[in-house]
């Protein structure tokens, strides 16, 4: 017997538990039926993930299968296209989410009886648990779908053949090709607060060293380069390239960096806000905040109290490539904490909050004296879909 069928037969045989409980408790006011009740999850918002990638590459076929399995959910259309023709190699929609019919909750009759009211307790707390059950039963099944799911894409990517030249890869191509099927899933209703990502797996060196043109319409989505091999003017070359086409975030990570592209990612399929303290900058191998910080600081924190009390926050500390003793990585930890560290003092809950150094990784602009200050930075990444 296959995990799905597993599934479904103990899926079934806890609902007729449930039925047999509920039927022998004779106190409700409609006998029960097996289809009172449709039981599903809640689906994911909308999303759309294009993996830009080369399917000649084992290694980087290997990083988009994984990328498309760790963040594949409810609610998403996955893109995979070619890096070097644009060639749109798969589409696919994720399956709904799976449902099962179970009967509706016990009914208290008017005017119970203590004996009445007593079993109805009883049997509500039954319910309940049983409920739970087919619950995480719903969910283990949903997983199993979605990885179904996720490896049929990429196998139908990988033996879909394509015309490649020797050239190196054409992202522009790619992204054009992004933009324009982004374009459309939004068109046939995925709305305009779809979180979008463009995730480009494993770029060249001779890519790296030209920054992409794509045409405008990026759609406020979010470009990940994974891989990145080229220097920090690179790096702020791509960013400036692709947040003039109309990417809401680019985010350039480098091989050291690139464990970071699964939570990228995910972070921004769930619809992470993002906010750059651009007033929350410092001064050389400086962590300390100052006064000039206190606005966007108070902005943040009514953010994390107010707009959004439950999610959780990513505080990640930057650094420019000047060498600072104890090391880049250090110093930008300690930015993070100083933002995370006033945080906590003004109320928000230290277990809502993540503290990271990403050293000089990710440059937004060029490091040079006039772009090093802007270089020293704290990100904030709030994520409402994680309690």
């Amino acid at each position: 017997m296959t995990t799905r069928a597993r599934t479904f037969a103990e899926c079934a045989a806890t609902l007729s538990t449930l039925v047999l409980c509920l039927s022998s408790c004779g106190f409700l006011s409609v006998p029960p039926s097996p289809h009172d009740r449709t039981l599903t999850l809640p689906k994911a918002r909308p999303s759309v993930l294009i993996v830009i990638t080369d399917p000649d590459s084992p290694a980087a076929m290997r990083e988009t299968a994984a990328l498309i399995a760790a963040t594949a959910r409810t609610g998403e259309n996955v893109v995979i296209v070619d890096d070097r023709t644009g060639t749109t190699l798969a589409a696919s929609p994720a399956p709904a989410p799976p449902t099962v019919q179970i009967p509706a909750a016990p009914a208290l009759p008017t005017q119970p009886t203590s004996f009445q009211r007593d079993r109805y307790m009883t049997a509500l707390t039954q319910y309940g648990i049983a409920l739970r059950r087919a619950e995480a039963m719903l969910g283990e099944l949903t997983r199993a779908e979605l990885a179904g799911w996720a490896t049929h894409t990429v196998a139908s990517a990988q033996i879909r053949l394509t015309t490649r030249s020797d050239r190196g890869m054409d992202i522009a191509a790619g992204l054009g090709t992004a933009a324009a099927d982004l374009s459309s899933l939004r068109q046939i209703g995925t709305g305009d607060d779809t979180g979008a990502v463009i995730a480009i797996v494993g770029v060249s060196q001779a890519a790296a060293q030209s920054a992409p043109v794509p045409p405008a319409g990026l759609q406020e989505s979010t470009v990940v380069a994974a891989g990145f091999p080229g220097d920090s003017a690179a790096e702020a070359a791509w960013q400036a390239s692709l947040l003039q086409a109309g990417a809401k975030r680019v985010v350039v990570l480098t091989p050291a960096t690139d464990d970071q592209l699964t939570p990228v990612v995910r972070q921004a399929l769930d619809g992470a806000i993002v906010d750059t303290l651009t007033d929350v900058l410092f001064g050389l191998g400086q962590y300390r905040l100052s006064a000039a910080a206190l606005p966007q600081l108070r902005q943040l924190l009514r953010l994390l109290t107010v707009t959004y009390p439950s999610a959780v926050a990513s505080i990640i500390g930057y650094t420019d490539d000047l060498p600072t003793p104890g090391g880049n990585q250090r110093l930008s930890q300690l930015r993070a904490q100083a933002v995370a560290d006033w945080l906590i003092a003004h109320g928000v809950a230290p277990g809502r909050l993540q503290v990271f150094g990403d050293g000089d990784t990710d440059p937004v602009a060029p490091n040079t004296p006039n772009g090093q200050p802007l270089n020293r930075r704290v990100d904030v990444i709030i994520d409402p879909s994680v309690p």
